[in-house]
């Protein structure tokens, strides 16, 4: 099981998405994803329903005001 960062804080959509699909290609089984986001839409809309619907694990938490951890796990 691996832990991988990534930052896509001062990014909007479409980018974000892209960025995380691209993230999560690379990923193993039991593998895991936190994402760093700022774009609100993303972080609480399109990045957990993508994951959801890729059949991930979703624990996402509002870090700070405007900043949320999003962390993906690949089954």
């Amino acid at each position: 099981m691996a832990t991988k960062n990534l930052d896509i804080t001062g990014k909007v959509c479409p980018y974000c998405l892209l960025a995380v699909q691209k993230a999560v290609a690379s990923l193993n089984s039991s593998d895991v994803l936190v994402i760093s986001c700022d774009h609100p839409p993303a972080a609480t809309t399109t990045i957990p329903k993508f994951a959801e619907d890729s059949g991930m694990t979703v624990e996402s938490k509002k870090i700070s005001s405007g900043l949320w951890e999003i962390r993906l796990t690949k089954k």
